[in-house]
């Protein structure tokens, strides 16, 4: 059975003056499926994240989501794609003037019209998915940093999106946390049957729960395949990477 496409992004290139961060890339991410992109620090991962969510303009080509090119509609319709995705920023990105209820309710108000009875059962729904319950009146600043993160996966699959992006949600966490941050990544991906795309370095989430993973490396992917693809991969940059070495021929600078 052929796979459906879900995101395709073709020929993007982006520069930062005279730095070219995104070199023409391509990449087909299928629906349903867990895809991460790996790389170094500064190599374009988060600028390409944003351009899946269309909070950043290439420079040229173009993504499309469902076949359609999202760089071609008008903002009014833009909002339309914006609402098949949810995102979980690198840090939550919570509102502070704003409790866990008011954090998680944000999307349902914004995006539907709905009853207040309706927006109290989703955002119930939502929170005990992630594993808290008892903090709808708590303000961010009374949770710890993990239950920061999981108040924002809530909020980002709050209305029900059909594609979840993830920007480094194991970064600055411990490893059991980290392991709870995968757990509910492929939880809602067997659940929701979301559509997950992953930006992060950690090769242990890699491998904990990728189906596919691509490496972005000096503004393109020099390897896409499943994470044992890559583990059993001979090319000299990625076993650099996967392996953790400070020698090799990718620089560390």
């Amino acid at each position: 059975m052929e796979r459906k496409v879900k995101i395709s992004i073709r020929n993007l290139s982006k520069s930062f003056g005279p730095k070219q961060v995104l070199k023409g890339v391509n990449l087909d991410i299928y629906e349903g499926e867990i895809f991460y992109v790996i790389g170094k620090s500064g190599t374009g991962k988060s600028v390409l994240l944003k351009h899946i969510s269309a909070l950043m303009r290439p420079d040229s080509g173009t993504i499309y989501i469902d076949g359609e090119d999202i760089f071609a509609l008008k903002e009014k319709e833009l909002y339309r794609v914006r609402r098949k995705m949810g995102v979980l920023f690198q840090m939550a990105a919570l509102f502070d003037s704003m409790s866990v209820y008011e954090n998680v309710a944000f999307a349902l108000r914004r995006f539907y019209n709905l009853s207040e009875e309706e927006i109290a059962r989703q955002v119930k729904e939502k929170l005990a998915m992630v594993g808290l319950s008892q903090v709808e009146h708590l303000n961010p600043a009374d949770l710890s940093g993990g239950m920061q993160k999981r108040v924002g996966l809530a909020r980002a699959i709050a209305f029900g999106p059909e594609i979840v992006l993830y920007d480094e949600p194991t970064t600055g966490v411990d490893p059991i946390l980290a392991a709870a941050v995968d757990d509910l990544i492929l939880k809602l991906n067997r659940e929701l049957k979301v559509t997950s795309v992953v930006i992060s370095h950690d090769m242990k989430s890699v491998f904990r729960t990728a189906h596919r993973v691509a490496l972005l490396y000096n503004g393109n992917f020099i390897k896409i395949g499943t994470p044992q693809e890559l583990r059993e991969s001979e090319d000299p940059l990625v076993r650099q990477f996967v392996e953790g070495r400070a020698e090799g021929p990718m620089s560390i600078l």
